[in-house]
């Protein structure tokens, strides 16, 4: 069992089997030490966990045109702001479920566009899934049943990195023949092929990112019979392929070239569309960092609708592209801001428009026109919830240390009742 213990200000208290909000694997295996409202990842956490955990700082001040206010006076300037945005864009959104819904409760009051920082990223597998639909799994069927894994790309020396002991190379597995003759394919850049896979075998096959759609579609006119005389590594990859009991092919949209990506994806779709006409094959996308995986999820839930909509109009409005935020702001689509990102100190992109940020503290933000609300990080200033990159599971965020920052959720809550 999870030690609930609450923390103290006069000793240390470990917290075990802790969810890490800090990327969209959410490993749910931490050990944390918290002590004097500081918190330390000591076992478990990769090296961007172990830095997230230690840039962590509890407080700071409410700020109106650089001037310290109370919290509710930023409230109340932020309101102004809405009142007077005849088109408020609401972005970042790097929050968690209760977040994501009070965020679109103000949207639809102040008729907003909604969108998320990741959402270019996250959209290249969602035109492949609305174009021709995918068979995916889940990082259980991968870490108890896959033999065979292809990293399309993936660069898991940058991000990613528990991905390894956790899924590619567990401890134990539920089909253990399958994990000990695991094989891994590394289809990518040889610059950022990995670097230690913990035992496991790996075949580095180079690629550039632009050629990955040309490579995997001649790797599925093999599996078809339809090619002759290829390459020898991608004929090698799709005889590695038809010969395994359960191969999943892995992608992690931010990693991959922003102008071939979604032809990758679809291309690895294709791939494993026919290997499941003779066997079973699936696909894994890697991804959902600063909640964009629940940002997703929850919009979809509440609108019918992913990420890139607008309230504006008479009815709701989904067109991903036109509503993405940097093409609004650069398109002088919106007259004011909401930068939420509550996960790291992002800053909101450049932009004279008013804004409103809410981000944790520590966070240097331009003092002009601007309300800065410092607010908790959900896992660590309060509970919360966050959805897995695989979109099953949807992950319960304990609070570790006593924090005076409020939560996204709450401080939207009043913003919508400033409102009015």
């Amino acid at each position: 069992m999870p030690n609930l213990s609450p923390p103290t200000s006069s000793s240390a208290v470990e917290h075990t089997d802790v969810p890490c909000p800090f990327c969209g694997l959410v490993c749910d295996d931490l050990t944390v030490r918290e002590e004097h409202s500081t918190l330390t990842a000591i076992r478990g956490a990769c090296a961007k966990a172990r830095d997230c955990y230690r840039a962590a700082v509890p407080t700071g001040p409410n700020l109106s045109d650089g001037k310290a206010v109370s919290l509710d006076a930023a409230i109340g300037a932020a309101a102004r702001v809405l009142k007077h945005s005849q088109q408020p864009l609401f972005a970042g959104l790097g929050t968690d479920v209760a977040g994501v819904r009070a965020t679109l409760a103000l949207a639809e009051r102040c008729g907003a566009i909604v969108d998320h920082m990741h959402s270019r990223a996250l959209n290249q597998g969602l035109r492949v899934l609305q174009a021709t639909g995918w068979q995916t799994t889940t990082f259980s069927e991968v870490r108890n049943r896959a033999d065979l894994i292809v990293l399309v790309g993936v660069d898991l020396n940058r991000n990613f990195q528990n991905l390894i002991p956790r899924l590619l190379a567990p401890a134990e597995a539920l089909h253990g023949e399958r994990r000990a003759a695991r094989q891994i394919i590394y289809l990518g850049p040889r610059a950022a092929a990995p670097v230690e896979l913990c035992g496991l075998r790996c075949e580095v096959i180079p690629c550039s990112l632009a050629d990955l759609p040309s490579a995997l579609r001649t790797v599925q006119g093999v599996l078809n019979s339809l090619v002759g005389k290829i390459n020898r590594a991608l004929g090698t990859l799709a005889s590695a392929l038809r010969g395994a009991h359960y191969p999943v092919l892995m992608w992690a949209p931010s990693q991959l070239d922003p102008s071939a990506g979604d032809l990758t994806i679809a291309a690895a779709c294709a791939v494993i569309a026919t290997l499941n006409q003779t066997q079973r094959a699936a696909g894994l996308a890697l991804g959902g960092d600063d909640g964009g995986q629940t940002a997703l999820a929850a919009c979809a839930w509440l609108t019918g609708f992913p990420l890139g909509i607008s309230y504006a109009g008479a009815q709701l409005e989904y067109a991903p592209e036109s509503l993405h935020a940097a093409r609004v702001l650069e398109a002088g689509g919106a007259d004011s801001l909401l930068w939420i990102s509550a996960f790291s100190r992002r800053a909101p992109p450049p932009s004279a428009l008013p804004q409103i940020v809410l981000a944790p503290p520590g966070l240097e933000v331009r003092t002009k026109n601007t309300v800065y609300i410092p607010v908790g990080t959900p896992g660590l200033d309060h509970a919360g919830q966050l959805m897995r990159a695989d979109a099953v599971v949807s992950l319960p965020l304990r609070q570790l240390r006593h924090s005076p920052l409020p939560a996204v959720a709450s401080v939207l809550t009043a913003l919508l009742s400033a409102v009015g």
